[in-house]
């Protein structure tokens, strides 16, 4: 076997956030995360861990990557994992790990490293052989069962009838080289990862769980559920000079575990309100967990690990098992749960002392391969040293230097594709600019979007700085301060439209006025004559032309000399006749297109009249609608100043039940503050008294031997150490006493708080409360301030009464922790003799006559 290097045990803190009952009940968070920082404070205790997750810490799936994948990769290199998860009933361990059998842990850390496993698995399937087995045990009233061997129940006949009661439990045996191995333990053959996940919720699925008042499915056992890693890898050739680099030389075997500890939650009895079965089960799970601690408070106390003190792994089944897992061969992350409650407050904070503790255990992991194999890895080292060597002396390269100028070949390949892709996005890039810049320097023709544009900033700015104005300003007041802006924002859209329309109406007439300054009719009838002259004249040319064609033609039969000069006359009379002719056809058509414009002109000032009337008509509706809104608003107004008068006579009523309320606010407060203050008393005698004790230890551990110089003074001493440790007894009786009065407070005060939210969200939806219902008659006679008041005080002493209660919790958790080293023959270690012992047991025996008489 390799060398083991020491490692300390990692230890992950999750704080899971407040759950519906503890919000009903008005808990506050009693845990405070420094930011940026791996420290939780809690009270006046401050904890620092490797990492912090949830509630100001880090994220939650976080846990995975930080803590579990480091544990994975070792395991593949052949080291031992174990990831234990530690904590009070409820605080999310189940749900943190993934053993539940419901849905919501499907995204716990075991189905994570299934998956991360077998990824794992794909990637090097190549190089290595895999043969992976997975067992899942629990222990159960401190006895180990088997959760997936189906047939090995347990069959008790009663009356005839068999009935199953459980199942056998297997026996715990050790190894001649100390490993731990359970007798018929069921080892499950895995190949896929359905396969693992079936084997892991047929064993939740047979774990023990039950109802308590504190959880409706707790865990009732210690859960391990097992992953057994084997590896058999080729060990190749690495000469430089050989021919066949590849040849197999021989191979290497690695055998890890990874083990996924879900621990049973511990709990109080009276909290969880166990009885029968569930109050034995209790009181099993405490003992196991109480052993566990003796272990770690073992391990994790330098000064005892190097005298070389008893570790008390066999006390408890659990801690046998876990041997290995602390102060062992194994590499060991704790994930400690807490609930950030601070009803929870003082399991939370021994929580944290144990996670504290455990911080300082060093394990001694080491590398799993056989001796074979070992050898090998020595050699293999060697060889490598020498070839390095080689290589400084002037040999040939090794393969690093070929991998190397590989690589170097290719991220410059790789460098000159990004460079093209890179000049590629800065072109379009450039056209992008472009783009935008022709669009900004485009539209630079339109004056109205931009006015528009301009009046939706004003509005903008102007809606900003009333918001400004009134943020501070009462509700009711606000909405009308808003209400009577929308409305002179609406009258003056209203009158900018109004301006519009009559522009428009202005612009309409003027272009109608045009029109109508010509007497339409005089000039038809003027046009109409003029085309009849032009007729009439035309028909006399026509006839005109006619007779001179006929006397040509009639000239042409007589004398050739005198009828060619009166041909030459009547030709020349006919083309001026013809040129007439034209022109009055040119007349005609002018005078027609003339005929024709001004029938356009007509439909156009018909266009005009009626765009005029349908403007009209909407400023007409225009002008209604602003008296319109102008009388909504008037009446709203009225309405208003009705309600403030209204408002104005309830809010002297409701001055009165503030005074009452304050008055009340203040007793209270009084009596909570009388009562903290007598908590504060009784926690700070016990804290000095604790101290006393501390430093009563020391003196005697420096002078052991003082009270065996006189009889007298030595009797005297012991009778004072003896009314010392009754006087640090009662008071602890008295701060538990005074601890348990303040919940109660604080619980009366959580009830009137829950009554009060309750009646404020009905009378927020608008629901009516039950008035025949017992504590509702005041709750309806209070108004919406006095309520909310009232809210704000009962919240402000649950605070206070919080903080007592951390207090409070944080001193007891030190007693009772004191007491628990004390127990049994511990506390009478300052008797040497028997006569000490019988004078003491005299002067105790005459105090209880005292007290009884």
């Amino acid at each position: 076997m390799e060398a083991s290097e020491n490692c300390c045990v990692k230890v992950a803190l999750h704080i899971r956030p407040l759950i519906d009952d503890e919000r009903l009940q008005g808990c506050k968070e009693c845990v405070t995360v420094t930011p940026g920082k791996p420290q939780i404070k809690i009270g006046p205790h401050s904890f620092t861990f490797d990492h912090v997750y949830g509630s100001g810490g880090g994220p939650s799936p976080a846990i995975f990557e930080d803590c579990i994948s480091p544990l994975i990769h070792g395991l593949f290199q052949g080291y031992n994992a174990t990831v234990l998860a530690y904590g009070q009933t409820g605080s999310g361990k189940t749900y943190t790990m993934g053993t539940g059998s419901g849905d919501g842990c499907q995204t716990g850390l075991i189905p994570q490293v299934m998956n991360a496993l077998f990824n794992k698995i794909e990637i090097l399937k190549d190089q290595t052989e895999f043969q992976m087995q997975v067992s899942y045990i629990e222990i159960l009233n401190e006895e180990v069962c088997d959760l997936l061997d189906s047939l090995s129940m347990k069959i008790e006949t009663t009356n005839g009838h068999a009935t199953k009661v459980g199942r056998h439990p297997i026996q715990i045996r050790e190894k001649s080289n100390g490993a731990i191995t359970l007798a018929g333990l069921t080892e499950v053959a895995v190949n896929s990862l359905q396969e693992m996940a079936t084997c892991l919720d047929q064993g939740s699925l047979n774990r023990a769980t039950g109802s308590t008042n504190m959880n409706n499915q707790s865990s009732r056992s210690h859960a391990i559920f097992t992953i057994t890693l084997e590896q058999m890898r080729k060990i190749r050739s690495a000469f430089p000079g050989n021919d066949t680099p590849d040849e197999d030389i021989g191979e290497e075997y690695f055998c890890a575990k990874l083990h996924l500890v879900d621990l049973a939650g511990s709990e109080r009895a009276k909290r969880t309100g166990s009885d029968g079965l569930r109050l034995k089960e209790g009181i099993h799970i405490n003992k196991g967990l109480l052993a566990l601690g003796n272990v770690i408070s073992a391990l994790g106390d330098e000064k005892k690990r190097k005298e070389g003190v008893h570790v008390p792994y066999r006390d408890s089944k659990l801690t046998r098992l876990l041997q290995d897992s602390l102060g062992g061969n194994s590499k060991t992350v704790m994930i400690a749960c807490i609930s950030p409650a601070d009803i929870n407050a003082e399991e939370s904070l021994n929580t944290l002392k144990y996670a504290n503790r455990a911080r300082n255990i060093q394990n001694k992991p080491i590398v799993n391969r056989d001796v074979i194999s070992n050898e090998m890895q020595k050699m293999q080292e060697q060889l490598k040293l020498l070839q390095a060597e080689l290589c400084a002396r002037g040999g040939a390269p090794s393969d690093e230097v070929l991998v190397l100028k590989e690589r170097i070949a290719w991220l410059e390949a790789t460098n000159e594709n990004l460079c093209r892709e890179l000049h590629g996005y800065r072109s379009r890039c450039a056209v992008v600019q472009q783009c935008e810049t022709d669009v900004q320097e485009g539209p630079v023709c339109f004056p109205k979007s931009d006015g528009l544009k301009r009046g939706f900033q004003s509005m903008d700015s102007s809606d900003y700085q009333m918001v400004e104005i009134t943020s501070g300003e009462n509700s009711k007041e606000i909405d009308e301060v808003k209400k009577e802006w929308e409305h002179q924002l609406l009258q003056n859209t209203m009158d900018i439209e109004l301006n519009e329309l009559n522009k428009r109406l202005e612009q309409k007439e003027s272009e109608m006025r045009l029109f109508g300054g010509i007497d339409t009719e005089a000039l038809k009838q003027h046009f109409g004559k003029k085309v009849l002259e032009l007729e009439e004249e035309k028909r006399i040319v026509q006839r005109e032309r006619d007779r001179l064609l006929a006397e040509v033609e009639s000239l042409a039969t007589n004398s050739d000399i005198q009828g060619q000069k009166m041909q030459d006359v009547h030709a020349q009379k006919l083309k001026f006749l013809e040129t007439q002719i034209l022109d009055l056809k040119k007349k005609q058509e002018n005078q027609v297109h003339l005929l024709k414009a001004k029938q356009k002109s007509e439909e156009a000032a018909k266009r005009l009249q009626a765009e005029i009337q349908y403007i009209k008509a909407q400023k007409v509706q225009l002008q209604h609608k602003i008296k319109q809104e102008a009388e909504q608003f008037r009446q709203w107004k009225a309405s208003r100043e009705k309600e403030l008068l209204q408002l104005r006579k309830e809010g002297r009523r409701n001055e009165y039940e503030r005074h009452k309320l304050e008055a009340l606010n203040q007793r209270q407060k009084t009596v909570l503050q009388r009562k903290t203050e007598v908590a504060a008393t009784a926690t700070k005698r016990l804290k000095e008294l604790l101290e006393a004790r501390k430093s009563a230890v020391r003196d005697n551990s420096v002078n052991p031997n003082r009270h065996t110089s006189a009889s007298q003074s030595n009797e005297r001493s012991l009778q004072r150490w003896l009314d010392h440790e009754l006087e640090v007894m009662v008071h602890m009786y008295e701060v538990r006493f005074e601890y348990e009065k303040q919940k109660q407070v604080r619980a009366a005060l959580e009830k009137e708080l829950a009554l009060l939210k309750q009646a404020d969200q009905l009378s927020s939806e608008g629901q009516s409360t039950q008035r025949g219902k017992s504590g509702y008659s005041r709750v309806l006679s209070m108004s919406l301030d006095a309520r909310m008041a009232r809210i704000a005080s009962l919240e402000n002493m649950l605070g206070m009464s919080s903080n007592v209660l951390v207090v409070m919790a944080s001193q007891l958790s030190e007693a009772e922790e004191r007491e628990r080293s004390l127990s049994g023959r511990g506390r009478w270690n300052q008797l040497r003799s028997m006569g000490d012992a019988k004078n003491l047991l005299q002067y105790i025996f005459n105090a209880a006559a005292e007290a009884r008489t």
